[in-house]
């Protein structure tokens, strides 16, 4: 019984689909903003990803005894708005940002390069292919090529921000602004983590003395990082590949030393607080607060070594500048003249969106 339930299943995904690109022809215009035309299939990739915004919002709000299979999302509200009205609203609104940093960079000669098309294009084949996104916007009429293209376009966002506010642009931020930013939202560090998952009491308690064991040895000079660090993993795959990577791309001086961010950033850490409290050279041992493992940290200058300026530079002026950037993108955006064409757009339905089976 379990069998045919999975056939009809998968039957009744595959009828979906029929219907959705039965009812509109491929390369049909949807809408048209500005000079930018977005198909029937792109305008159906925002509104699926629009809806999984607004569904990861309903999940956020809902209390400690409420479960996401018993959620009618079409029930919600969202920014006061009803759910499918806020889908929509979001899908065409995603359209006119697309289209904006499109005119901008094409009114400025500004491409997103060869390697960064590969880069979406790799990224994009990854997320469709290993990440599982093409059982969930294939059903739906959306093939991998107009995926590809979406992941293609968002690169222009980041592309005509760093024309702006990059060196030499008409917005940019001065070295010392970036410097100062990034000094306060990151540091660096040597990090050994070490997990408690599944480990017995006194398979704990030997493992704190080991770490504390590191940190003695750490202090007095007895063992360098480099030594703990291989001493602790022995021969395990990821101490080899810290050992033999090789690469063309700029490295750090120190190649076990990580970065860790503010809450703020991408490269948040729930120990980045205490790390940066440290001082530099300063070796500590971290218990997590939830009690699931301990961290060995020695903090590093994040100053000496001009590798982490190069490569968070375009972070962190997204930190001081995204939040003016977005504003004036928005209102960029909404002066565009925006044409959706009814006939075409009205055949997708948010509650028809064909989300696949999980059994």
């Amino acid at each position: 019984m379990k069998n045919i339930k999975k056939v009809f299943a998968l039957a009744l995904v595959l009828v979906m689909a029929l219907m959705f690109t039965a009812c509109h022809e491929k390369g049909e215009i949807a809408v048209k903003i500005g000079d930018i035309e977005f198909t029937s299939a792109y305008y159906m990739c925002a509104l699926i990803n629009a809806d999984s915004e607004a569904k990861y919002r309903v999940e956020s709000e809902l209390s400690d005894d409420e479960s996401t299979d018993d959620v009618d999302y079409y029930s919600k509200k969202i920014d006061d708005k009803d759910f499918v009205t806020w889908v929509e609203d979001t899908a065409l609104d995603y359209l006119k940002e697309i289209a904006a940093y499109k005119t901008l960079c094409k009114e400025n000669n500004l491409e997103i390069s060869d390697e960064e098309a590969e880069n979406a294009e790799a990224y994009a084949s990854f997320y469709w292919s290993s990440y599982g996104y093409s059982v969930y916007f294939e059903p739906n009429g959306v093939g991998e090529s107009t995926y590809t293209n979406y992941m293609k376009d968002t690169y222009y966002s980041n592309l005509y921000f760093e024309h702006l506010y990059g060196e030499g642009g008409e917005k940019e931020i001065e070295a010392d602004t970036v410097k100062a930013k990034m000094l306060d939202n990151f540091v660096v560090a040597d990090i050994l983590e070490v997990s408690f998952s599944e480990k017995k009491a006194d398979e704990i308690t030997a493992l704190k003395e080991k770490i504390n064991g590191y940190a003695a040895d750490l202090k007095n000079g007895k063992k360098t990082f480099e030594e703990v660090y291989k001493d602790y993993n022995g021969t395990a795959e990821e101490a080899e590949e810290k050992e033999e990577a090789e690469t063309d791309e700029p490295q750090p001086k120190d190649k076990y030393a990580s970065i860790l961010g503010s809450s703020i950033t991408s490269y948040s850490s729930d120990y980045f607080t205490k790390v940066k409290a440290m001082a530099t050279g300063e070796v500590k041992v971290i218990e997590l607060d939830d009690g699931s493992g301990l961290v060995l940290a020695v903090k590093q200058d994040i100053e000496a070594d001009s590798y982490y300026l190069d490569t968070l530079d375009v972070t962190v002026r997204h930190l001081i500048a995204d939040e003016e950037y977005e504003a004036d993108i928005k209102e960029y955006a909404e002066k565009m003249h925006c044409q959706v064409i009814d006939r075409v757009v009205k055949q997708f339905k948010v509650k028809k969106i064909v989300e696949p089976s999980a059994s």
